[in-house]
């Protein structure tokens, strides 16, 4: 929880002038570094769990890495929630939703990595995934927000 303000603080209040966005590329910045981030987080948990106990198999992890996101993704929403001035709920359940929904999608893609070692198969899914995702931005051209 503590990387996840210091991240937040770092990126948008610190005197450091980081960019929004990544030069030539639309991607944004904090996005990137939080990415990073949770991916860190979830590949030591379920390494942890792993090494506890050898009989987690794939859908447990997920499920571990997804409620491990979760719990950091609502404390940090009723910390921001202190900043937002109007449509607190709103953003509360949009952030929480999404980051929940990308969260356990990252959850299985490191549980299948360590627990099969599968790395083509991995690839598919992360490209399976993307061309879902691809495909919902066209049909939902709103979510491209």
């Amino acid at each position: 929880m503590i990387c996840v303000l210091t991240l937040w603080w770092t990126i948008f209040y610190s005197p450091f002038n980081i960019p929004e966005y990544v030069p030539y590329i639309p991607v944004k910045v904090y996005g990137l570094f939080f990415s990073g981030m949770v991916l860190t987080i979830l590949i030591f948990a379920q390494k942890e769990l792993i090494r506890n106990n050898q009989q987690f198999n794939t859908s447990s992890l997920t499920l571990y890495g997804a409620f491990i996101c979760f719990i950091m993704e609502i404390i940090f929403q009723v910390i921001l929630s202190f900043t937002n001035s109007s449509d607190k709920l709103y953003y509360f359940i949009r952030g929480v939703a999404t980051s929940l929904a990308l969260f356990s999608t990252l959850s299985f893609f490191v549980a299948f990595q360590l627990k099969t070692k599968n790395t083509k198969r991995l690839l598919l899914f992360i490209v399976i995934f993307l061309a879902l995702f691809k495909g919902l931005t066209i049909v939902f051209p709103q979510l491209q927000r």
